[in-house]
């Protein structure tokens, strides 16, 4: 499975820092665990200014929420930035993630870590289904 994180580069823009395919560990026979993402404070760290428009999620810094979230065959959100470190599993289809570097294909399994920064969502031809936990972070000063 591959885990894309995003970032932003010099220029503050919205881009892909790492994607790499996450290793599974055997810790044990029929067992394996792997480790895509982790946050070392708490609450996490402040997310990137943005350009795009804000969707304040309520979250607090620090909590979660924990969603579902289906796009509709060929469905595109605008571009926008949360107040949030979002974990995204792609369940089902496919979709792009739009980021200021270009377009991102993600299908089934793949795993997007989203530090709040300007994105955007393009359902596949059979739409898409998310999984996504979502972990307050404070403004950026």
């Amino acid at each position: 499975m591959r885990t894309l994180i995003t970032g932003t580069d010099a220029e503050g823009r919205s881009c892909v820092v790492s994607a790499e395919e996450l290793t599974l560990d055997t810790l044990a026979p029929g067992f394996a665990m792997g480790v895509p993402y982790q946050t070392t404070t708490n609450p996490p760290p402040a997310r990137p200014a943005g350009s795009a428009p804000l969707i304040d999620q309520g979250i607090a810094p620090g909590l979660a929420r924990w969603m579902v979230v289906d796009l509709g065959p060929g469905s595109e959100t605008p571009m926008h930035h949360t107040d949030t470190v979002d974990l995204e599993t792609v369940l089902s289809g496919t979709v792009e993630l739009i980021l200021d570097d270009g377009a991102h294909a993600l299908a089934a399994g793949d795993l997007v870590v989203l530090t709040g920064v300007d994105h955007a969502w393009r359902a596949g031809p059979d739409g898409c289904r998310l999984s996504a936990v979502l972990i307050g972070t404070p403004s950026p000063e």
